[in-house]
């Protein structure tokens, strides 16, 4: 052996033969088991989500204990204290006048969906029935379409109320995980200033300086455009939820309560958020009403507007900034990618990206410039 390390002149060319091998090694056996360690990361995510909640309930909760302690000039301890017994509160009123609702016209609506179905193909075999319509379709040779069309539509239709509701079930199944994420954000709370500074600690040690802040003032940005895109969205979707159930008790619409809510919540997704609340809210009572169905689609339209043509850009205004058509390919990215969360996260991850464009553009101002002469 030591014959071969002196015919060697560079030792560190057998050191780098030798740590490819092992690591190749050990990618062929990561490969070759991938079931086997996707299992043990799926397990570890599982055991580990009651702490990413706890993260994600002290990122929300945080400038609540900024406010009171500023607003009423108290300690953090105090603070924190007063946001969590806020928060009791309300999760107290939740379940006892709000979850009982919800689940009720949950079962319901679940139970009435072979009833729905029932309806809705009477209704289109009255139309079909129709001896005009009859004619026309038998003459254009459409009959296949027209019966694929109904299949797909039905589907549809029950695929959007069960996934509706599906969010609901799955939110409950997750309560224990919640609960326990409560508690932990309670000590993310009260250690986030230690936090923070051992997080900045860690990214210099693993990074260059250089590299480092530039991540940091990156996490700045981000953090600043959820703030004003999130933060100030949830309060706009709270007044419109509001004023959803105000509206829907005055028309008398089946399910409101439930209805307002699922309006509230799918107003935080651009765009196509208000969409799928029409839809629902029009789903809900079209087999009780064709009638009231499309009333309530017309009333939720209009409320909607209201929403994009006065109220969001009233509270929002131009601090994201985006193009729309951005925001649309962000936001069908972020659902693929990531589900609601994506898609919720779409708007201030878009603004943060615009925000690094432009710095690019100003710093390469002279190619940019070249370019656009030619």
């Amino acid at each position: 052996m030591k014959n071969i390390f002196k015919n060697i002149k560079n030792k560190d060319i057998l050191i780098t033969l030798l740590l490819v091998i092992l690591f190749g090694i050990i990618g062929y056996k990561l490969i070759e088991n991938y079931n086997y360690f996707f299992n043990i990361i799926k397990k570890l995510w599982t055991l580990l989500l009651p702490v990413v909640y706890g993260f994600v309930i002290a990122y929300i909760l945080n400038p609540l204990v900024k406010f009171i302690r500023k607003k009423f000039k108290l300690k953090e301890g105090i603070s924190i204290l007063y946001s969590y017994l806020l928060l009791t509160a309300l999760i107290v009123i939740a379940f006892i006048f709000l979850m009982p609702n919800m689940i009720n016209s949950s079962i319901d609506i679940i139970s009435n969906v072979p009833s729905y179905i029932k309806e809705a193909q009477g209704w289109i075999d009255n139309i079909l029935n129709n001896k005009a319509i009859h004619e026309i379709i038998i003459n254009t040779g459409t009959m296949q379409n027209v019966n694929e069309l109904i299949t797909q539509f039905g589907s549809m239709a029950v695929t959007i109320l069960e996934g509706a509701l599906g969010y609901v079930f799955a939110f409950s199944s997750q309560l224990v995980k919640i609960f326990l994420g409560l508690l932990i954000s309670i000590y993310v709370l009260i250690d986030k200033d230690r936090i923070i500074r051992e997080s900045k600690k860690i990214t210099f040690l693993i990074l260059k300086e250089e590299k480092a802040k530039k991540i940091i003032e990156a996490v700045r940005i981000y953090h600043s455009m959820i703030g004003a895109y999130i933060g100030i969205k949830a309060i706009d979707s709270a007044i419109i939820g509001t004023m959803a159930l105000i509206l829907l008790a005055i028309v008398k619409s089946e399910y409101a309560f439930l209805l307002a809510i699922i309006v509230g919540v799918t107003n935080m997704i651009p765009y196509f958020g208000p969409l799928v609340g029409e839809i629902i809210g029009f789903l809900f009572n079209v087999f009780v009403s064709p009638t009231k169905g499309i009333i309530v689609f017309l009333v939720l339209l209009a409320l909607q507007l209201f929403d994009g043509w006065y109220l969001d850009p009233k509270l929002i205004g131009d601090k994201v900034g985006v193009r729309a058509l951005v925001i649309i390919v962000a936001v069908i990215i972020g659902g693929g990618f990531f589900g609601p969360i994506g898609m919720l996260l779409a708007s201030p991850t878009a603004a943060t990206i615009k925000i690094y464009y432009e710095r690019l553009m100003i710093k390469n101002h002279d190619i940019i410039k070249n370019a656009e002469k030619n």
